[in-house]
């Protein structure tokens, strides 16, 4: 192969940072690559997630750069790639998967108490902040905000909010996080008191802390293998397992769902899974009000398949039959 890889993707520094992480992989395997940024919707769409519709937002435009031959490789975060198959597109690769835990920066978990105010733009970290605060007796706030890792850090920095959340996988990947112990109670983030959130606390996303390297159907076959060797099973399967889970319940981006499959071995071409998930029976337009009683239902399942994908949506299909009245998400 002579020609660059031509890798698409946002402009924000995450996207960049997300890029040379892919980059470095191809370059290691002797594959010459350069980045194109594109302008996505999400960028220059200054309203919240919610109101804009956010399942795409953030993909659409790099798409449709795929699709126009001006790049060869579409690299997205995949939780917010859009569950639904395109038929002239593909996921090639899912490669080795980051942190998949939330990170709470400005306090640590055990100093919320009432009048905290938190901000996300997450519905998905809204509820189970809400829910925790419900449960706790704690009158906390959470405050919708928008914009990149730098803006979000900031406004705990200036004290407009007390903290924000943020996905770990991000600061892990900006050099903002080095730490791996959970436990650790000195843990800072850009001179902030922060905490990593254990599952226990806070479910992510589906597909949370992976990549989703995705490309054209039509994409030469030497150019194809080369992204196809960047893709990691264990990373597949789980992200699999969630996203099958997500689609089935009919959910966006934007849903107050929250989930992490672990693969626990593998025996030949079946995996041992276990999912573990929470969902929020109604979507709130408004981050900052609080949950209704019996709002937020969590679920575990365990097994072994084949096939990852179908196994969420069975365990999807579970939940729905045992819940005839839930609601469910707004795409």
């Amino acid at each position: 192969m002579t020609d660059a890889l031509r890798l698409g993707a946002r402009t924000s520094p995450l996207a960049r940072a997300q890029v040379e992480l892919v980059g470095a992989a191809l370059t290691a395997r002797g594959v010459p690559w350069t980045f194109v940024g594109v302008t996505t919707r999400g960028d220059v769409d200054r309203r919240h997630l919610a109101e804009i519709g956010g399942t795409g937002v953030f993909v659409g435009a790099v798409r449709d750069a795929l699709r126009a031959g001006s790049i060869d490789v579409a690299v997205h975060s995949l939780k917010d790639l859009p569950t639904g198959a395109e038929a002239d597109l593909e996921v090639t690769a899912v490669p080795a998967r980051e942190d998949t835990r939330d990170v709470l920066i400005g306090r640590r978990w055990a100093d919320l108490s009432d009048g905290v105010r938190v901000g996300t733009g997450s519905p998905r970290r809204a509820m189970q902040l809400h829910d925790w605060a419900a449960r706790s007796g704690v009158a906390l706030e959470v405050v919708p905000v928008r914009g990149n890792v730098d803006t979000r850090i900031g406004l705990a920095a200036r004290g407009e909010l007390h903290a924000v959340v943020l996905a770990a996988a991000g600061l892990r990947r900006l050099g903002y996080l080095t730490d791996s112990d959970p436990e650790a109670a000195d843990t800072v983030v850009c001179a902030l008191p922060a905490e990593v959130l254990d599952h226990a606390v806070m479910l992510p996303a589906p597909g949370q802390g992976a990549l989703a390297l995705e490309t054209a159907t039509g994409l030469p076959a030497d150019l194809r293998a080369a992204v196809a060797d960047l893709d990691e099973p264990v990373a597949r399967a789980e992200t699999q397992a969630e996203r099958g889970f997500l689609t089935a319940l009919e959910a966006g981006c934007t849903a107050p769902v929250g989930s992490r499959a672990v693969v626990k071995s593998v025996r030949g071409t079946s995996a041992d899974l276990t999912l573990t998930a929470v969902i929020g029976r109604t979507l709130l337009s408004n981050l900052a009000e609080p949950l209704p009683a019996d709002s937020v239902l969590r679920f575990e399942a365990h097994g072994a398949t084949s096939e990852p994908w179908d196994f969420g949506v069975y365990h999807a299909g579970r939940v729905l039959a045992g819940l005839p009245n839930l609601p469910r998400p707004r795409r």
